[in-house]
């Protein structure tokens, strides 16, 4: 399984009052504050997020920008957008204007700076609208329309915000695949294997000397002698490492690399 760092650079975009900070801060921090504080220009958050791909674990790091929503600051708008490699237009599901200003304005607006960049539609305070107004259905077909994913999202409940930038990342990593292995260079043997999930793990955990004590403990805990290396012994570290990476990394990564090693292993030739 490769391991990829990438950096991606996202801004929120609607109306003022519409939620975006908070929605932010629900996100980042998973924090409510009901009081109403206008964004004072920009203001950058960062959060860390995994998406696992076909051989390949993409650590995503999000810088989060939140940009006034004040319509006459064009020139701080078009500064803060520069670079933007993803956004979230957020309209406020109580207010039909903010749902008609997110084409009418603010995505032409950004897309005369960065162009078309992956974009996810969201309509905020789900927890005081009713799902089936009309303002809701106007946000829905309009992601439609552009064939952006929409949803319904609440910053004070937490309904839909962790999804609505999943959904985000998971389109800005879309094209970032792992390179294809060579044949000659895939690990046959129990040894080799061995040799293959140790570098691994160590490059996934990212202190290699941490990581090299943590293999050492586990091969000792499941008695692996590296001369002669049995399938069950190691099997039962890697029950270990799993455990580590639990800790280090996530849960979902942990499981996935350590099914695919296990396989590995199986597979290898003694």
């Amino acid at each position: 399984m490769e391991l990829r760092e990438i950096l991606k650079k996202v801004v929120l975009l609607g109306d003022g009052g519409v939620g975006k900070t908070s929605l932010i801060a629900r996100y980042v921090v998973d924090k409510f504050d009901d009081k109403y504080i206008a964004t004072i220009g920009t203001k950058v958050s960062r959060k860390d997020i995994q998406v696992i791909k076909p051989n390949l674990i993409v650590n995503l790091r999000l810088m989060i920008w939140d940009v006034l929503g004040q319509k006459e600051y064009s020139k701080i708008r078009a500064a803060s957008l520069s670079g933007a490699q993803g956004l979230i237009l957020v309209g406020d599901l109580t207010r039909q204007d903010t749902v008609d200003s997110l084409l009418d304005f603010w995505l032409k607006e950004a897309e005369l700076v960065v162009g078309k960049v992956p974009t996810v539609v969201v309509g905020n305070k789900a927890d005081l609208a009713d799902k089936e107004q009309m303002t809701a259905t106007v946000l829905e077909s309009q992601g439609q329309k552009l064939d952006f994913p929409t949803c319904l999202a609440s910053a004070k409940t937490g309904e839909n915000v962790e999804g609505m930038f999943h959904t985000l990342g998971e389109m800005m990593v879309a094209d970032v695949v792992a390179p294809p292995s060579a044949g000659s260079d895939e690990p046959k043997t129990l040894a080799e294997v061995m040799d293959h999930i140790v570098q691994d793990f160590c490059a996934q955990y990212g202190d290699l000397e941490k990581a090299m004590l943590i293999v050492q403990h586990q091969f000792q805990e499941a008695g692996i002698d590296i001369r002669r290396p049995n399938r069950d012994a190691v099997l039962q570290a890697l029950d270990g490492l799993a455990r580590a990476e639990e800790l280090s990394l996530s849960k979902t990564v942990s499981m996935v690399n350590l099914e695919e090693r296990r396989k590995m292993v199986v597979l290898a030739r003694d």
